[in-house]
């Protein structure tokens, strides 16, 4: 299972925010969670929770899991460029 750390941080225009000094405001409305005024910064977080579920989850029944979690690639891709080709042994990688 991959997914990555970072996230696209975006916010309504007019809103003064700082995202790496704030907290993001959730809510809950209607059946969504949503944030107040800014994007949940949850983008690929929806891949990195399923995989420390997979890994947590001791009722699961699975073959050998392998989590892969990378950086910056909103940005320039480094993460997955600097993985060593022999880290993983698994012969699929699932990008959620």
């Amino acid at each position: 299972i991959q997914g990555h750390l970072d996230m696209v941080p975006t916010k309504v225009d007019g809103l003064e925010f700082d995202f790496e000094k704030q907290a993001i405001e959730p809510k809950i409305q209607g059946d969504w969670l949503v944030a107040e005024g800014t994007t949940l910064g949850a983008d690929n977080g929806i891949g990195v929770a399923a995989g420390l579920a997979l890994l947590a989850d001791k009722s699961f029944k699975h073959p050998t899991l392998e989590c892969l979690f990378t950086v910056n690639e909103e940005t320039n891709m480094e993460g997955a460029q600097k993985l060593k080709a022999n880290l993983l042994q698994s012969a699929v990688l699932i990008n959620v």
